[in-house]
């Protein structure tokens, strides 16, 4: 079998991946971070000797992203994903590239990009929170948990 052969010129993801609910990205973020984790099951027993061992067990994942502060109406920004916490609310949950649908040089509009491969899933926001620190443009944090399992989809190629 030939060796397969790495290229950073293109292999190498450039930190356009953007957490999304539903159909809008997490306004103005500057970051978007996708943990997943498994529990160990202790095995260990005698019979190993000196050695512990362990099994996986239940798999869970959390999702973060950090953002300039906006008041913005009907943008998934800090007042809506409060209202939403406060709710109670299940958010679905993507974790993918995004396309600019409309791009200036101060924001624009992005979309999903399902022709990629991306997550997909359902969350709960576990905190938000401000920052506002003396001369600079205020900030604002979010952490969500998943509720069930996280999905990886596999990329669709566009039709053309």
């Amino acid at each position: 079998m030939p060796e397969k052969k790495l290229d950073s010129s293109t292999d190498i993801y450039r930190g356009e991946l953007m957490i999304f609910s539903a159909d809008d990205p997490i306004a103005f973020a500057k970051n978007a971070t996708v943990e997943v984790t498994t529990e160990e099951i202790d095995i260990s027993n005698k019979m190993m000797g000196d050695w512990s061992g362990s099994l996986p067990g239940k798999k869970s994942y959390t999702a973060s992203s950090e953002a300039l502060l906006t008041r913005k109406v009907g943008a998934l920004s800090y007042d809506t994903l409060l209202k939403k916490q406060i709710a109670g609310e299940l958010l679905d949950f993507f974790f993918g590239e995004a396309v600019a649908a409309d791009k200036d040089n101060f924001g624009g509009t992005f979309e999903k990009d399902e022709t990629k491969a991306n997550f997909t899933g359902k969350v709960m926001i576990t905190s938000l929170s401000i920052t506002s620190e003396a001369g600079q443009i205020a900030s604002c944090s979010v952490s969500f948990k998943g509720v069930g399992a996280l999905k990886p989809v596999e990329p669709v190629p566009a039709q053309g």
